[in-house]
């Protein structure tokens, strides 16, 4: 009987560290600005675990979401490992969609209060006066995905690199990945080095699982986002090395 005692009490001493690690979350910070560089408050930031860290399917909460203070912060609490969708949707404003594998590669422990990322994740919204872009925005938003993507459709003809971006951030918002990737390989076929639709191409990538994809465009991306962008996506290139094998 003895015996037995002291094997259970081995086997959950060994087995809880791992119970533990597994259940371990995350604090990711951020800031909303417009194309201009001001801080937007009140907008809605969301994030949505599309699927497992290596494309299995999602195991916990799935969704967290929150609103920008005034001076355009925002926090979320409870991250575990997986393929993210981090969106900033508002008012007025054309959208933002960044998707990123995260496995705490860079990770910070805090202690009694919580754990959080050595990087936090700006996040840009556009406001643009173009009816077409602005009515896709306000449709994606909304929810009313076929005005969404009529709309979309409608300015993807437009020459403006920057207009046909936010165009297919709009059809990231609505979970489009082929429509996205029309576009954004469209820029990229005019301006390699596009930033906004380099980071596009490879959220578009990590939508469909395509990991090697997604890391070689992120290994791009990392030299043509804005400097405060830069940490996030370096940490989801790491990250991604556990995936696809990726190598610089």
């Amino acid at each position: 009987m003895q015996r037995r005692t002291f094997a259970l009490v081995v086997l959950i001493v060994l087995v809880l560290p791992f119970a533990s690690t597994a259940q371990m979350t995350y604090r990711l910070k951020g800031t909303v600005k417009d194309n201009d560089g001001k801080p937007v408050p009140g907008v809605s930031v969301r994030a949505e675990a599309l699927t497992g860290f290596r494309g299995e399917q999602f195991v916990g909460q799935k969704e967290f979401a929150t609103k920008t203070n005034d001076k355009g912060d925002w926090t979320i609490l409870g991250l575990t490992s997986g393929v993210w969708a981090f969106e900033a949707t508002g008012d007025d404003v054309v959208p933002q969609v960044v998707v990123l594998p995260i496995n705490f590669t860079n990770r910070q422990p805090q202690g009694v209060t919580g754990n959080s990322f050595r990087w936090d994740l700006p996040l840009t919204v556009r406001r643009s006066t173009h009816a077409g872009l602005n009515a896709a925005a306000a449709a994606a938003t909304e929810g009313r995905l076929a005005d969404a993507i009529t709309s979309v459709g409608l300015v993807a003809g437009e020459p403006d690199p920057d207009l046909l971006c936010s165009a297919g951030e709009v059809a990231l918002l609505v979970r489009q990945h082929g429509l996205a990737v029309a576009i954004f390989e469209q820029i990229l076929k005019q301006d390699s080095k596009h930033g906004c639709a380099t980071r596009g191409r490879s959220s578009a990538a990590l939508m469909h699982n395509d990991f090697d994809t997604a890391a070689k465009m992120l290994w791009r991306a990392i030299e043509l986002v804005p400097r405060e962008q830069r940490a996030a996506l370096g940490a989801a290139v790491k990250d991604l090395q556990g995936i696809a094998g990726f190598k610089n």
